[in-house]
């Protein structure tokens, strides 16, 4: 029996997608930043605190849930930081090697933050506190840290790699998404001030972004 095509989409963009951890992951997000800048449009908008507060605490719920699905992801990434040291080694002799060496470097700023992530997952789901390490502002730090070394990668890159091929294309929607992301953290630590519809906006910006290069980059 032939498969008719709602059935081939519902496997490649849901089941298939979906189905990873990583998918899961920015489906929650777009859902999380949706609900962030609803709640605020409709707390300016003066609807009442109660009709607000239910899109409020969807992200709330959306965000903490995310830690808790990230657990153990800096496993992922230190992994992946050996391996991309591995291939690439670690050099600075032109711009490509230079982007390469960035890109180590956000792996194991990747690394650093998702064990800050775990932490403030344990926090927010009240199971323990650690007043003297700081847990949002280091979150916040290497959040930022890593955003933007991967604009930078990206950057680089895209001066490189043939324009019109898809690593071209995927490296600057990487490069645009991590710019754009940078803000949050960046706002977190005093740096910025954007309120929570604005960030809304852009988070779900990036979280498509995501999607659309999960489908595009290979």
């Amino acid at each position: 029996m032939s498969v008719v095509p709602w059935e081939d989409g519902l496997k490649k963009y849901w089941i298939n997608y979906a189905g990873k951890i990583s998918g899961r992951d920015k489906i929650y997000r777009l859902i999380q930043y949706s609900a962030r800048a609803i709640y605020f449009q409709l707390k300016q908008a003066g609807a009442p605190k109660e009709t607000w507060m239910r899109f409020y605490h969807i992200s709330k719920v959306f965000s903490t849930g995310r830690k808790f699905q990230r657990m153990g992801k800096f496993i992922d990434n230190w992994f992946k930081a050996y391996k991309h040291l591995v291939k690439h080694g670690f050099s600075a002799g032109n711009m490509e090697e230079i982007a390469q060496a960035l890109g180590l470097l956000a792996y194991a700023a990747d690394t650093i933050f998702y064990v800050w992530d775990l932490l403030a997952w344990i926090e927010a789901a009240k199971i323990s506190k650690f007043p003297s390490l700081h847990v949002k502002y280091n979150r916040n730090r290497w959040n930022a840290i890593r955003y933007g070394l991967k604009a930078i990668k990206g950057s680089l890159l895209i001066q490189v790699l043939k324009p019109g091929t898809k690593q071209y294309y995927s490296h600057r929607r990487i490069a645009i998404k991590s710019a754009l992301d940078i803000n949050n953290p960046l706002k977190g630590l005093g740096f910025l001030k954007l309120n929570d519809g604005q960030l809304g906006v852009i988070g779900i910006v990036t979280s498509i972004i995501g999607i659309y290069d999960d489908f595009h980059k290979k």
